[in-house]
């Protein structure tokens, strides 16, 4: 115990889902070149560096960036000038079954153009499923918020509360829970999805297609919804990093108090990551079911099928491994306490945050789902954890 208690862990994540976790700035459709099912992607400072002297080219690419951009094609003007774009391309991407290219992409988070997976990204999403765990009387300081008198910044709701749970971050047990950056990703194991999001109207599954005269626009079709595309990890990758899970991340100490004292679950193992592993294990096989109760509801047969995948993936763990979903388009449920919210709670919450389409009777009411060749394929972002 005391070794763990200050020893650094390697943490290994297995991709199950597509797994998103989106940069600051959308691709846009004139930095990426479309052939066959790859996309490349433009390094422009090597191209105009390499073809500074090709004046008319450069005049002409000036043009075409600084104008109506829905009309500028790149691949044209490099072929103009024999500019071959595999030669200039940073890095290429498959695309996984996309059948309606949209004209921006949500890039994945990169450091020197390498992919990679934050590991405050990493920890973000274990804190927020840490909260599933909180005690009734912690809970309450979320469903407390909704009740706050005067203007309240919908942005910050949930300050208070997390303040009240977990302290200042200099008391706060998760100071004593450490995690690297992921080991960077092949190029070869990501690769360009398409997600749909879908949207239950008078208790039918409807489609996003936009907005339409001010108005959302839904739609029976999926194939005439509009889309969402994103880089993302392949299924089956694995990537590694270090974790440090010390002991007064569990049971605090004359400053701090720990996270044992904090949650509502019976927890038996006796080392910090594996007091973690099990408290992950507890939270999210609650949420896959509720899940798996959603999509059974409105007979989304593959998408109940993958989250028992998943299901039979958690019960077959050993001490040491969780699962997680993280990252882009996994929902509000995945991020925050609303889990267990009630129509009372949304009903508040709709008074405060009335810029967001909140529906009572249900909510959230929409999820996004990855399609692959134009079919529902499954959710995006669950991995599985071991830490060794």
């Amino acid at each position: 115990m005391a070794t763990e208690c200050f020893e650094s862990r390697v943490y290994e994540i297995e991709v199950l889902t597509p797994t998103i976790i989106g940069g600051q700035d959308k691709i846009q459709s004139f930095e990426f070149v479309k052939d066959g099912d790859c996309l490349y992607f433009i390094n422009f400072d090597r191209l105009f560096e390499e073809n500074l002297f090709k004046e008319s080219f450069i005049d002409e690419l000036s043009r075409g960036l600084s104008g109506n951009l829905k009309d500028f094609n790149i691949r044209n003007v490099m072929t103009k000038y024999n500019i071959d774009f595999r030669r200039f391309s940073k890095y290429k991407l498959k695309l996984e079954g996309v059948q309606k290219l949209s004209r921006e992409i949500v890039p994945f988070v990169k450091s020197a153009g390498r992919f990679y997976i934050p590991g405050s990204s990493f920890k973000g999403a274990i804190r927020s499923f840490v909260t599933k765990a909180l005690k009734k009387d912690l809970i309450k300081h979320y469903e407390d918020c909704l009740n706050q008198k005067g203007k309240v910044d919908p942005q910050h709701l949930s300050s208070n509360a997390d303040k009240k749970v977990f302290s200042s971050p200099n008391e706060s047990p998760f100071k004593y829970l450490q995690i690297s950056d992921s080991s960077f990703v092949n190029p070869d194991d990501v690769a360009v999805f398409e997600i749909k999001v879908m949207n239950i109207c008078d208790g039918q599954v409807k489609w996003f297609a936009g907005v339409k005269e001010g108005k959302t626009n839904n739609v029976d079709k999926p194939e005439q919804s509009s889309s969402i595309v994103a880089e993302g990890i392949k299924p089956g990758v694995k990537i590694f990093g270090s974790m440090k899970v010390e002991k007064d991340f569990v049971d605090g100490n004359e400053v701090v108090s720990g996270l044992k004292e904090k949650i509502g679950i019976n927890v038996l193992a006796a080392s910090p990551a594996e007091f973690l592993a099990e408290v992950m294990r507890a939270v999210v096989k609650d949420y896959i079911q509720r899940e798996i109760n959603f999509y059974s509801k409105y007979n989304q047969a593959q998408i109940v099928s993958e989250y028992h995948k998943l299901l039979n993936i958690l019960n077959s763990l050993e001490q040491n491994q969780f699962l997680i979903q993280i990252g882009f388009s996994t929902g509000y449920l995945s991020k925050t306490v609303g889990i267990f919210f009630t129509k009372t709670h949304f009903e508040k919450l709709k008074m405060i945050d009335q810029k967001s389409r909140i529906y009572p009777d249900l909510f959230p009411k929409t999820r996004r789902i990855i399609f692959k060749n134009g079919q529902v394929y499954t959710v995006p972002g669950w991995i599985k954890i071991t830490i060794r």
